[in-house]
């Protein structure tokens, strides 16, 4: 029996170590360049992919207020990993990441779940968009790793609807982080904010559709829809 009901996490381990061996020229091509791509960052995010797997499977809603703390785990594992004892060192940063996500009143998870709400007859690719705007542009939803987590919270709206997660690729690399440069900088409200995140919504939405990939799934898995 696979440890993993509906990911390959092979092919998604080959994808991010084709990013890492050609990250240091692919850097160069950014607008704002990265922090190294290196074994660590590698590994968290391949145990990030199980974890969401895991929770797709067991029929979690991340967007249901009693399981939003899975929300927390997600970020935890792209910055310590799945490892307790790593948890328990990072365990100040743990409380500090939870402390802003529910009490930040102009970017904490209550206006994530408010937008949720309010745009759930929207298709998969424009909701997992729009979540992901919402997690990157100020102020961001987490104090760190809000790019690696709203990678994984976007798979994970999109495998609960049956759909690939997104897998970051070279192919993709450029594409995926020039806007969210841009993204990052943009406040949640406002003028700018009015006219210009739902272009760029709109823009994401159809960059994820058009990264959709099933060699990231297993043959013969199916997501629950919820």
């Amino acid at each position: 029996m696979n440890s993993c009901r509906i990911l390959d996490l092979d092919a998604i381990r080959n994808s991010l170590e084709e990013v890492q061996a050609q990250f240091e020229l692919l850097n160069t091509r950014l607008d704002e360049r990265r922090d190294p791509f290196d074994d660590v960052v590698c590994r968290n995010m391949l145990q990030g992919y199980a974890l969401i797997d895991r929770l797709v499977v067991d029929g979690v809603d991340l967007f249901d207020l009693q399981q939003i703390d899975w929300m927390i785990e997600i970020n935890t594992t792209v910055l310590c990993g799945a490892d307790p004892e790593q948890h328990k060192e990072f365990s100040q940063h743990i409380a500090m990441t939870s402390s802003r996500f529910f009490d930040n009143h102009e970017g904490g998870v209550r206006g994530l779940l408010e937008w949720y709400n309010l745009h759930r007859n929207k298709s998969a690719w424009k909701r997992a968009a729009g979540v992901f705007v919402y997690i990157l542009s100020k102020p961001q939803l987490f104090i760190e790793g809000n790019h690696r987590s709203a990678s994984l919270i976007v798979s994970f709206l999109l495998m609960r609807e049956g759909l690939p997660p997104f897998v970051l690729s070279t192919d993709n690399v450029v594409a995926f982080f020039n806007p969210a440069s841009v993204i990052r900088r943009m406040p949640k409200n406002g003028l700018a904010a009015l006219f210009q995140l739902p272009k760029i919504k709109k823009k994401y939405a159809a960059f994820l559709e058009e990264q959709s990939s099933s060699e990231f799934l297993l043959k013969g898995s199916v997501a629950k829809k919820m």
